[in-house]
């Protein structure tokens, strides 16, 4: 890429932006191994010590990097709406959103992938892979509550998790396999299932609520 003009100037988080938006280009053509300093100094058309003057160290790049994707993916996922859907078909609806988004921008979503398991195993980062995934719960968790107000925080979790679970694996298997058809049939049938699941533990707290008025009231009687 042609380097900039030396007089052009720009402001720090300008630059960690355009440093940032070159690691992405570089490490989708050849992975974050690949994706040294100077690589993406030379896709930003920067000098090199450009980078030294925005980030600490690569280590500092792929931090800011992991969280700068993970909060614009966080931006767009899980838009569900209690107002105008069922939990089922709401649940359908936003997971079959995320496979759009993630069909639409394969490599970036690869990109955020890498980036993930680099953060499991790397001590400097594993606060960040901790941090992505418990955003994620926090959200589902919420979302989830607006159709079981009743529902205590604990379960919620529970629950967000298990969507979490299947959300991450149909979008793996589509990265690997790339087949629309059977991971779009999939995500119905998991949203289906997650819907009956909750549908049938909402039936038997119910029940269970039900039961216990009916063995108080029979208490107050006998007294």
């Amino acid at each position: 890429m042609d380097r900039e003009p030396v007089s052009s100037r720009r402001s720090l988080a300008e630059r960690r932006e355009q440093l940032l938006d070159a690691a992405i280009e570089v490490m989708s053509d050849r992975g974050i191994s690949g994706a040294t300093t100077r690589a993406i100094t030379e896709r930003a058309g920067v000098p090199h010590g450009v980078f030294h003057y925005c980030f600490d160290s690569k280590a500092a790049l792929l931090r800011a990097l992991l969280t700068r994707e993970s909060e614009r993916a966080l931006s767009t996922a899980w838009q569900l709406d209690p107002g105008s859907e069922g939990l089922t078909e709401a649940l359908s609806t936003a997971i079959h959103g995320q496979l759009a988004r993630v069909r639409a921008e394969p490599k970036q979503f690869l990109v955020l992938a890498e980036l993930i398991v680099v953060a499991r195993t790397d001590p400097a980062l594993t606060d960040l892979a901790l941090w992505e995934r418990t955003q994620y719960l926090d959200l589902i968790a919420e979302l989830l509550g607006k159709w079981q107000k009743d529902t205590p925080p604990a379960v919620l979790r529970h629950w967000a998790a298990v969507i979490l679970a299947g959300i991450d694996g149909l979008i793996d298997g589509w990265l690997t396999a790339r087949d629309d058809d059977t991971t779009g049939a999939a995500a119905t049938l998991f949203a289906s299932s997650v819907g009956a699941a909750v549908q049938s533990m909402n039936t038997e707290r119910a029940e269970t609520r039900h039961e216990d008025r009916a063995s108080n009231a029979g208490k107050a009687v006998l007294t």
